[in-house]
């Protein structure tokens, strides 16, 4: 039998027998879901966490903030830093941290549950060398490159926010007055026409130079962007932000990254049960997802304009029509979905919409 036979005569096998019983996990969520810590303690920018409860399946898919909480960084000489929330389940602050210290997470809800995580050592994270980024048949791929002349960091972490301008298909001339009912001619100051967008990453982008004599990452890949697409239509913005980690935290990060990211087929790796640094003081036996590391930051943005990535994209509307005089009721045309592109007043018409 051929290893391709074994294969589809395995895949049968499962199939056959996956579809006959319901599998009830052994572990029981708290009605409110397991507590998500997200964050680092920085030294020298914007300490920041999310908070968030994990949600079942299936059901909502996004997790609620964990509203209304006292959260401080603490540490090893008994400071106290508190870290007021601003949005929803966001708590952040700014403040300068010993590197001789170590320091931990306490966190008090709504409810009076308490967490506190271990003690963290502080890191210093190594400069970006630099951000760079190649331009070929599968897009653009933004690579991060650093490296560590004492040694010393041997473990990474990175994460991104990125910003776009992309413009429509057309130029709007008019624009309706929903408080006298007019149509007038759209100023430049005023013109819908260019856009920015934002994004954050999601992925878990970890790696380690463990296995390297000397402490260099080459082109670790941050980010990829499809060929021709709208990000790359004008001008493409990047802030990568760089973290040292122990090697509990990158055990942590990475064990989540499997269980998160490469699940999917019968030859992936099974999910396996995650321990972070976090602990329930009110339940022990409560697990809580996250890990808190403490150090400083590192940061570098780098633009992509069209010159400099040829592109092909194009956007345009998919389709031109015409106002009719008929139609004297010019505010349904002035909505969302349908924007005069530009007018002919004379002939009693709005052509383009």
């Amino acid at each position: 039998m051929t290893l391709r036979n074994i294969i589809l005569t395995g895949i049968a096998l499962i199939a056959s027998m996956g579809c006959k019983d319901e599998f009830i996990s052994p572990y029981k969520a708290p009605p409110t879901g397991y507590l998500v810590v997200e964050g680092y303690i920085s030294g020298n920018t914007r300490t920041r966490f999310a908070l968030s409860r994990t949600v079942s399946l299936p059901g909502d898919s996004t997790p609620p903030p964990e509203k209304g909480a006292k959260v401080q960084v603490e540490g090893s000489d008994n400071s106290i830093w508190p870290l007021p929330e601003g949005s929803a389940g966001v708590y952040s602050d700014s403040f300068t941290l010993n590197p001789q210290l170590q320091y931990r997470l306490r966190i008090r809800t709504s409810k009076g549950e308490t967490y506190l995580s271990d003690f963290a050592p502080f890191k210093i994270t190594p400069p970006i060398d630099s951000i760079s980024w190649t331009n070929g048949s599968n897009g653009v791929v933004i690579y991060a490159n650093t490296h560590d002349p004492a040694n010393a960091t041997r473990y990474y972490q990175w994460n991104w926010d990125q910003a776009y301008e992309y413009a429509s298909g057309e130029y709007s001339e008019y624009e309706y007055n929903r408080s006298n009912g007019g149509v007038f001619f759209r100023p430049d100051s005023d013109q819908i026409n260019h856009c920015w967008k934002y994004a954050s990453s999601t992925s878990i982008l970890v790696t380690t130079s463990t296995k390297l004599a000397q402490d260099v990452i080459s082109l670790y890949p941050i980010k990829m962007i499809p060929p021709n697409d709208i990000q790359l239509s004008i001008l493409y913005s990047i802030l990568v932000r760089q973290y040292s980690l122990t090697m509990d935290g990158y055990n942590f990060l990475t064990l989540m990254q499997k269980n998160t990211e490469s699940l999917g087929s019968i030859f992936d790796a099974q999910p396996s049960q995650i321990t972070g640094n976090i602990h329930s003081l009110s339940h022990p036996t409560e697990q809580v997802i996250g890990w808190v590391s403490a150090g400083t930051v590192t940061s570098q943005r780098i633009y992509i304009g069209r010159a400099d990535v040829p592109s092909n994209y194009v956007f345009g509307c998919e389709f031109i029509d015409t106002l009719l005089p008929a139609d004297t009721d010019l505010r349904k045309n002035f909505t969302v979905e349908f924007d005069p592109v530009y007018g002919d007043f004379v002939a009693g018409r709005l052509i383009g919409y």
